[in-house]
């Protein structure tokens, strides 16, 4: 009896423990979060998101807004447009175009010949008158000037027409250029006769015989010179100038009582000579000799114009030749 009360009595309360626990409802498992970076809120359910309205294409902008213009289909938007390179200035335009002074310049070429001066001994190139001359041109005929300096210190005309003769370099210089000037220190040519004079072995009861017998020498070598520059270049397309020189040494020779002498025989005769002879082929004379050394050829060089070794000029000595050289024009390329 005793037995049956306690299975009874079991079974009673495993049927009251399953009646309670079918009454709880379970609590639904929370999920995981993903590793999102940003956290949304989800809209309402009954909310619908209120897109704007696009504008329409042929709608004009507010005025403050500045329009951008469309991308041309042919050219992605990822790429920038590859611009003609524009032609420069100096190229050569086409037959069928028309030149004015802004689109193309001028450019000329302009040969220095001549000894230690024009090769700017003792003084910067922006200073020496070759280089003045040029800019000269420059500023009066507005063409960009290129100089080619040939000048060698100690040249007189027969070592300037050697090189006219074998260097082809030289030549070529010659046959291209708008500009060519002529430093004529021609006593260059008689420095051996000088030499001799000055040691008193020149020759002659005067002692001059040797001079005498080198200046014809030395006018010939100056006509051959000038004769192989006009055979590569012509006095009606090209501007050239001889420069009849002052002589550096009048002091002196004044001192040593030996000026007259040497002016009468050397100075003034080779002198006349250059400009008779650049006359006959129409080529103009830089007669800085007047100039330096007086009508009378008797001045001393105003030490001003003269470096400390009283032959070579200083910078403005160098600027008086270069405007003696601009007073004489630019025929027959310009006036």
């Amino acid at each position: 009896m005793a037995a049956k009360l306690r299975t009874i009595g079991v079974l009673i309360f495993t049927l009251v423990l399953f009646i309670a626990c079918a009454s709880e409802t379970p609590e639904p498992a929370t999920p995981t979060p993903l590793p999102h970076t940003a956290t949304f809120t989800p809209l309402p359910p009954t909310a619908t998101p209120v897109l704007p309205t696009p504008i329409p294409t042929n709608t004009p902008l507010p005025p403050t807004a500045t329009p951008v213009p469309p991308t041309p289909t042919s050219v992605p938007p990822s790429l920038t447009p590859v611009l003609p390179t524009p032609i420069p200035t100096k190229t050569p335009l086409s037959p069928t175009a028309t030149a004015t002074v802004t689109e193309v310049s001028a450019s000329w070429d302009y040969v220095a010949l001549g000894d230690s001066t024009p090769d700017c001994f003792g003084v910067l190139p922006r200073e020496c008158y070759v280089n003045l001359y040029a800019e000269y041109i420059e500023r009066d005929l507005g063409v960009e000037v290129a100089v080619h300096n040939w000048a060698v210190g100690g040249a007189g005309f027969s070592r300037l027409l050697d090189a006219l003769r074998n260097n082809q370099e030289l030549r070529d210089a010659i046959s291209e250029a708008e500009v060519i000037t002529i430093w004529a220190f021609w006593l260059n040519d008689l420095r051996r006769e000088l030499s001799w004079y000055n040691a008193g072995y020149c020759g002659g009861e005067d002692n001059l015989d040797c001079l005498r017998e080198g200046i014809p020498s030395a006018k010939a070598a100056f006509d051959a010179m000038i004769a192989e520059i006009l055979s590569l270049r012509s006095t009606t397309d090209t501007i050239i100038r001889i420069a009849n020189v002052g002589n550096p040494f009048v002091a002196e020779w004044k001192e040593k009582g030996i000026l007259e002498d040497l002016k009468r025989l050397c100075i003034d005769d080779v002198s006349e000579y250059i400009i008779q002879a650049a006359s006959e082929h129409h080529i103009p004379v830089v007669r800085s000799y007047l100039v330096l050394n007086g009508p009378s050829g008797d001045e001393p060089v105003d030490k001003g114009y003269l470096q400390a070794d009283g032959v070579h000029f200083n910078p403005a000595g160098h600027a008086l030749l270069a405007e003696l050289h601009r007073e004489l024009g630019y025929e027959p390329l310009g006036q």
